[in-house]
């Protein structure tokens, strides 16, 4: 269903790709209309959007070691660099 209202299967799917804005603008209306509509999966974006706010809050905060830091970032270049 192109435009119209999605069902619950249809907005969960999309719920995760919602979350990190990475659908189409069309897309991101109709989980939005959805979400309106529907109590339950409304319910279950809040607690999603929730979880993943804490998490990035605890991932803001840890240390990472020097040496992993540099790892990434030479396994990253290389990546980058095609190898």
């Amino acid at each position: 269903m192109l435009f119209g209202i999605l069902s619950c299967k249809e907005a969960l799917q999309r719920l995760d790709d919602y979350l990190d804005r990475e659908l189409t603008p069309e897309e991101t209306r109709r989980v939005q209309r959805h979400l309106k509509l529907c109590r339950a999966c409304a319910t279950k974006f809040a607690t999603e959007a929730r979880f993943l706010e804490e998490m990035r809050g605890k991932l803001e905060r840890l240390e990472v070691p020097s040496h992993l830091k540099n790892r990434l970032s030479a396994l990253l270049a290389q990546e980058q660099n095609g190898e």
